[in-house]
């Protein structure tokens, strides 16, 4: 394993139990590895149409797992 991702792996915080969409799981790791992003940047990185990102984000920014300041996305 390469010294960058077990760093990834010391630093990610666990997966918040309430999240059971695979999306929304995948979505909360990647914005909690990343520290920001932009929808435009998930959807390139993910390749997750823009529509399911709004809709999956909209659901974590309103249980407050993530927080939305401008165009950027991050978990809370």
């Amino acid at each position: 394993m390469s010294t960058q991702r077990a760093a990834l792996r010391q630093t990610a915080e666990p997966i918040p139990a309430e999240l059971t969409s695979p999306t929304a799981k995948l979505l909360y790791l990647y914005l909690d590895t990343t520290g920001q992003s932009t929808v435009d940047e998930m959807q390139h990185s993910l390749h997750i149409p823009k529509l399911a990102l709004f809709s999956v984000l909209g659901s974590l920014t309103d249980s407050g797992l993530v927080e939305c300041d401008g165009d950027c996305y991050a978990t809370s």
